[in-house]
């Protein structure tokens, strides 16, 4: 049992030398600009997991969170994947959370575009849907020209093109408007 004790002490310290070679060798043999060079060459800055915070007047206004980004220093734009964005005061919509499956985020003039799978939810529940979204900062401006469907317990709305003003709380459906109003709610299914 002593020599078993022994046996077993010599193969574990073997095996974290051999381990410890082989990582060492390893990296050195990774050249640092052979990894940049794999980069692709418009890509400045790489990053998972994205947490970007926008503040007015010492508040938060909203957040972009994104699993994703990838930064070209010239144009100021960040390409994103899986993108969420939060709105804290959004007028008289409340909260509103906005998610897709890309976007841009243009850092000098704060332009949002998201793309693929866009889905707005409201605080008080409802729900808008559309393929592409462009926020505006400058005039808190929610925009497509995509289809878009929204509901709500009352309401089912479809249309053409959109423009939401945050701060009015007003939405404007441009062409092709079709509603069905349900006065005492929907059913849950």
């Amino acid at each position: 049992m002593f020599n078993l004790r022994r046996i077993l002490a010599l193969v574990i310290v073997v095996s974290v030398v051999v381990l410890t070679t082989v990582i060492y060798r390893h990296l050195q043999q990774q050249n640092p600009e052979e990894i940049l060079n794999m980069l692709p060459d418009n890509v400045d800055l790489a990053l998972q997991a994205l947490h970007y915070t926008h503040n007015e007047g010492g508040q938060r206004s909203w957040t972009l969170d994104a699993d994703k980004a990838e930064y070209q220093r010239d144009s100021g734009v960040a390409k994103l994947d899986a993108v969420k964005l939060q709105f804290y005061h959004a007028g008289k919509f409340g909260a509103v959370e906005l998610q897709a499956d890309q976007g841009q985020l243009n850092q000098e003039t704060r332009q949002v575009d998201l793309v693929g799978n866009v889905v707005l939810t409201a605080e008080k529940g409802e729900q808008l849907f559309t393929d592409q979204l462009h926020y505006d900062d400058q005039n808190r401006q929610l925009s497509t020209a995509e289809s878009i469907r929204v509901l709500s317990p009352q309401v089912d709305l479809t249309g053409i093109g959109m423009v939401v003003d945050i701060d009015r709380g007003s939405l404007l459906i441009k062409k092709q408007v079709r509603m069905v109003l349900y006065p005492t709610g929907r059913e849950k299914k």
